[in-house]
């Protein structure tokens, strides 16, 4: 890694003197102990080509006195002790104003490091709402495929700003503005008939045909003119987006190339998810912004899909909240969790959050699942069901249980028999045969069917939970004894959940071995044949 380190300083010290090869630029090392060992050199260079110092020296950079300093000199202000959201007040917990505080206090990067459930995306949009003050002028930035694919609209959205620019704004623009305007919404009518009315395009005479072809070869010139207008008489204090649309958007040549040097402030939710390169190009990209990174390190990671023998996980590949969380960052901890029925957290604050979670929500609000059935537990709705049988590999190396999609089926039934609403259940599968083994099933009966990996962010009142697998070994258990991904499985619902696994065989693996042991003590697992004794 140090030769890796000192090829990069020296690519980055060339590109900042390219006009200038005649005279040796000095790196100077320094050895911050000569008793430690092996013996570390720690190398300082000031002629970087990358402006993003503050940001990147606090995640990457050696311990310095400016990071201890900014800590120490930052002063929180006091927050609110509520907020109004969906019609309601929200009344905020200590960890919550902590964090908000923390947020306000002007530190260059910040960690909120939040648990499930623990309103981070509400806490963050807060902070933007409070950093921007009143009088806020929102902004999404959403693809069209994504709305395309299903995505609510909403007044926000960037092509909805847009086209009524001229009604809101048009006294406050100039003639060739408003002209520019009108082309835009001119083409982007055209370009919207074909994106989200493909059967009215079918039968179009060859003149429409040609004018659609023209909309969309303008779409992109024309909305780049739009956005320039708006970013003048309708300048976005907050703007919301994925962060591959950040970057592909602000590079050279993108819809807000040049647009957003201005910013102050990024806020990334769900930061788990983000690859370390993309954190780093984010930094370098608005090296003057204040950064807020809010996530939660026990949930699913970028690399999700890379098992832990493969060339990506061996060389640490990381999202941004394991790499910020590994250095002295200020940290704000948001651990009230607001989901699920209290006792349901016993179980992942033992498996994986040793212990750090309360629970924000009562008995009596979350009581579907205690209120409905004969628990085996009644003070638990949770229920592992010990499911015998034979699983099956498909060719693709997933993983199918037709006795395990069976008792699903019988589970649905159940509850459905006792009028539980189709739309309150929703099944997750640690297997993609497994999903599609149930597919036609669930499309049939209205019930939300996930993966593990497509379900992060979603949270349903009662979920089955399928494991599949009847022939893993510790050997060979990496992705289904992942603990983020277990994490994710166990924590979406509100109300209660069944677990769906063979005991003999997850009892082999580490992680499952310690969930089966808790359910044990819980007295909470049932065998198939003694199922129906709980919807009596």
């Amino acid at each position: 890694m140090a030769k890796l380190f000192y090829v990069a300083c020296a690519a980055l010290s060339a590109t900042n003197f390219t006009f200038d090869d005649k005279q040796t630029h000095h790196l100077t090392d320094v050895v911050p102990s000569l008793e430690a060992y092996s013996v570390r050199l720690q190398g300082l260079s000031s002629s970087m080509r990358c402006p993003a110092n503050t940001i990147l020296d606090w995640v990457y950079g050696a311990a310095c006195p400016p990071r201890t300093l900014a800590i120490e000199d930052a002063d929180p202000t006091d927050s609110p002790s509520s907020v109004r959201f969906r019609g309601s007040r929200l009344h905020l917990r200590d960890d919550q104003r902590r964090a908000i505080n923390m947020g306000l206090a002007g530190l260059p990067l910040l960690a909120i490091r939040a648990a499930y459930g623990s309103g981070k995306t509400v806490i963050g949009a807060f902070l933007a709402a409070l950093l921007a003050e009143r009088h806020l002028a929102v902004l999404r930035f959403i693809a069209d495929s994504a709305l395309v694919d299903g995505v609510p609209a909403t007044p926000v959205d960037l092509h909805t700003v847009l086209k009524t620019l001229t009604d809101l704004y048009g006294d406050r623009m100039e003639e060739r503005e408003r002209e520019r305007c009108q082309h835009y919404i001119e083409r982007r009518r055209l370009l919207e008939t074909l994106l989200f009315h493909p059967d009215a395009c079918l039968h179009l005479s060859d003149e429409d045909r040609e004018e659609h072809r023209l909309a969309e070869r303008e779409n992109s010139d024309a909305t780049e003119e739009a956005v320039k207008v708006m970013m003048r008489v309708r300048f976005p204090s907050i703007i919301c987006m994925t962060t591959a649309s950040l970057l592909n958007s602000t590079a050279k040549g993108g819809l807000f190339d040049e647009l957003l040097t201005g910013c102050t402030v990024l806020i990334v939710d769900e930061a788990s998810q983000v690859p370390e390169p993309a954190f780093v190009a984010i930094a370098a990209r608005f090296p003057y912004a204040r950064q807020i990174y809010i996530g939660d390190p026990h949930q699913l990671e970028p690399h999700v899909r890379c098992s832990r023998s493969s060339r990506a996980a061996q060389l640490g590949a990381k999202g941004a909240m394991d790499v910020i969380l590994r250095s002295r960052v200020p940290t704000a901890a948001l651990t009230t969790t607001f989901r699920a029925h209290p006792s349901l957290n016993a179980l992942p604050n033992y498996l994986f959050y040793n212990g750090t979670l309360t629970s924000g929500t009562r008995a009596s609000e979350r009581c579907l699942m205690t209120r409905t059935l004969r628990l085996p537990n009644p003070d638990l709705p949770l229920v592992f069901v010990n499911v015998p049988g034979r699983s099956q590999a498909s060719l693709s190396g997933s993983h199918r249980n037709e006795n395990e999609a069976e008792c699903c089926q019988d589970i649905v039934r159940q509850l459905v028999a006792l009028n539980v609403s189709p739309r309150s259940i929703a099944i997750v599968t640690f297997y993609k045969a497994q999903q599609q083994l149930l597919f036609n099933y669930a499309t049939q009966h209205g019930i939300a069917l996930y993966t593990v990996d497509s379900v992060q962010g979603r949270e349903m009142d009662i979920v089955i939970v399928l494991t599949s697998r009847t022939d893993v070994s510790s050997a060979s258990g990496d992705f289904l004894d992942d603990p983020r991904r277990m994490n994710v499985a166990l924590t979406r619902c509100r109300h209660g959940q069944f677990i769906l696994g063979y005991v003999r065989t997850l009892r082999t693996l580490r992680n499952w071995g310690r969930l089966i042991q808790w359910v044990e003590n819980a007295r909470t697992i049932v065998s198939t044949a003694s199922l129906p004794d709980l919807f009596d």
